[in-house]
């Protein structure tokens, strides 16, 4: 009898466990290149047609205020996988290499590897890091079950057609042509068919890379065809010569200028709408076949651009900028079981919270060096009114904190810092730094310099 009752609670043990295992969430992680925070829903610009992300952020979290961790692709994606911030790392530029080529972060574990390390199998295609494709030694190749070695992107024509005389990449086109053969849309289905033939026995992490919109701006005609270039109006962060007051900036003003002489601003922002539309479309796919697939209902689903972009904000088209229109993007999390779904979240949040989100979220054990956040506690109750963590933000070596009233650009050069009230100007029409009080002894300006001192010199690599 008391060996009976031991194999029945070893039976027991061994049925908890196993079920325990396989009720791992999986995770369908989707991030498009040059994003910015167009999702109408938001509702800075209500123009965009992104229907399959709208019924996303219906079934989530919509985080109304992402930001990047950098306003361009390399430091930004490097931050987000690495759980390195990149005033910790000190990839700032696109230029700033891969985090495994810098001999102190050779075996740091990244978000795949911690994923794969910890039971799942782990996917992946497109462009995740920073190359175009996955499996170059950039892309972290060792570090994943299987990767989609497929290009991204797609091409054009000679419809609608547009070309820089200056930037052989800024240039816009459609074409009509079979829309399943572009490199975007056929990750869409290799993501797709690999989420409705999952039969294995570990939870799955799969994560796709879409390039569009990213440039050029070329898709299919129809996408191009759902705007009238004549009833679009201007964003409304435009302010024109809004980039005169400010104290330093960088590239992206010849474009503007370019644009504007031209007289194709429309133009321009029915391209970059198209292919905002064309990136829906392919998360539709993947979207559609995780809702017919056995996995829909035990999968959390989180959907982010890598950083945002200006048309034509701060007298500009480009990102690779320290304001605010450079690092904002849509995010969206959907977790099947948090309380908070179908909410939106007004706090400001960074993709440097995506991996400690997400090793919460998987019952997974966070790695000791991740920085960011686990923004759990919104995804219960996103109108908390107690959040108001501070994220961080580097470009060019420059650091960017930013709070629910406060956004400061820290220069080296103290007389080019850059004060804004996001309350009363979310746009950072008004310099405030170096008037009305706001000087470097000012006590919001110290409390904002203090807490960001805290951020940039809390990790463990420090």
């Amino acid at each position: 009898m008391i060996h009976s009752s031991r194999y029945l609670i070893l039976a027991f043990l061994m049925l908890f466990f196993s079920q325990g295992f396989a009720q791992k969430k999986n995770v369908l992680f989707i991030m498009a290149d040059d994003f910015n925070w167009w999702l109408p829903a938001i509702g800075y610009y209500d123009q965009a047609l992104t229907p399959n992300l709208d019924k996303l952020a219906r079934e989530g979290v919509l985080f109304m205020d992402a930001s990047s961790a950098s306003p361009v692709c390399n430091p930004s994606r490097n931050a987000l996988l690495s759980g390195l911030r990149p005033s910790t790392s000190g990839i700032s530029t696109n230029g700033g290499g891969y985090i495994r080529d810098k001999a102190e972060y050779q075996n740091v574990v990244t978000m795949n590897q911690a994923f794969l390390d910890q039971g799942y199998y782990v996917y992946g295609g497109g462009k995740l890091y920073h190359p175009g494709k996955m499996g170059n030694h950039k892309t972290d190749p060792d570090h994943w079950s299987e990767i989609y070695e497929g290009r991204t992107g797609s091409r054009g024509g000679n419809i609608y057609e547009w070309k820089s005389k200056h930037d052989g990449l800024f240039q816009w086109g459609a074409g009509e042509f079979d829309i399943e053969t572009a490199n975007d849309t056929r990750l869409a289905r290799a993501i797709a068919t690999k989420i409705k033939s999952y039969d294995g026995d570990q939870p799955f992490f799969i994560g796709a890379g879409l390039f569009r919109p990213h440039l050029p701006w070329r898709a299919h005609r129809s996408f191009f065809d759902l705007y009238d270039p004549d009833s679009l109006p201007t964003p409304k962060g435009y302010l024109e010569n809004d980039a005169q007051d400010i104290p330093f900036n960088y590239n992206g003003r010849k474009e503007y200028d370019e644009i504007t002489s031209d007289g194709v601003y429309q133009e321009a922002l029915r391209a970059y709408l198209a292919n905002l539309s064309y990136c829906d479309f392919n998360v539709g796919i993947m979207l559609e076949a995780l809702a017919e697939s056995e996995h829909g209902d035990n999968t959390i689903v989180v959907f982010t651009g890598d950083h945002g972009w200006h048309l034509g904000e701060k007298d500009r088209f480009s990102k690779h900028a320290v304001f605010d229109m450079a690092s904002r993007t849509t995010f969206i999390i959907y977790d099947p079981s948090a309380k908070g779904n179908g909410e939106k979240c007004a706090w400001p949040v960074s993709l440097q919270d995506i991996y400690p989100t997400l090793m919460e979220l998987c019952d997974l054990e966070k790695p000791i060096h991740v920085e960011g956040n686990s923004i759990q506690p919104l995804l219960e109750a996103p109108s908390q009114q107690n959040w108001d963590q501070p994220i961080l933000m580097t470009y060019a070596g420059t650091n960017i904190i930013k709070t629910k009233k406060w956004r400061l650009i820290d220069h080296q050069d103290p007389d080019k810092r850059q004060l804004y009230n996001m309350e009363k100007d979310p746009y950072e029409w008004e310099n405030l730094y170096g008037r009305e009080g706001y000087t470097a002894t000012d006590p919001v300006v110290t409390r904002l310099l203090d807490q960001m001192k805290h951020l940039v010199g809390n990790g463990v690599y420090n």
